[in-house]
């Protein structure tokens, strides 16, 4: 109890704040939702962010780090792909309609606490450090690419929607 009272007194209250906002967010889209089309991409945004951050904030030698962030990257574009985005638009009120979903909730819980987990090793456990590292810096990879072939989709099933009249929720 002792070990976790400390990691989590060292915890960043912005990580809290980040965290409650992720879960909120995911679970948010477990039902069918209709929002303005700009918000589509605010989760994708810190994620993308996110993994960008750690790419050029991440020390070392930068083949390692570029190496392990693009093996992230390709992984994640890869299971992307393998993603169905479905939305109805309304285009003349910048809206669309999302079918509720586990996967954002999942998703989101996955990358983060993966991340987090990953810096506390890293943190608590010298022997471990230089792993926790490369894995977490795969992890940011992992995130852009999943949400840059996400975006990919998002954008391909937009432009395919038929027009429907929604109002947001």
């Amino acid at each position: 109890m002792e070990i976790l009272s400390r990691i989590i007194s060292h915890t960043p209250t912005w990580i809290f704040a980040l965290f409650a906002f992720l879960v909120f967010m995911g679970a948010r889209r477990l039902r069918t939702t209709v929002q303005q089309t700009g918000r589509v991409w605010l989760i994708p945004g810190v994620f993308i962010i996110w993994g960008l951050y750690g790419l050029v904030t991440r020390p070392g030698p930068l083949g390692p780090v570029l190496l392990d962030w693009a093996v992230g990257a390709v992984i994640g574009l890869g299971l992307a792909s393998l993603t169905t985005v479905r939305v109805e638009v309304d285009r003349e009120r910048g809206l669309v309609r999302q079918p509720g979903s586990w996967v954002p909730l999942v998703r989101n819980l996955f990358l983060f606490g993966s991340h987090y987990v990953l810096n506390v090793l890293a943190a608590a456990r010298p022997d471990l450090h230089d792993t926790a590292t490369a894995l977490d810096i795969g992890v940011s990879g992992f995130s852009v690419g999943y949400f840059a072939g996400w975006s990919w989709g998002f954008i391909q099933c937009y432009r395919r929607a038929p027009e429907v009249v929604l109002a947001a929720s």
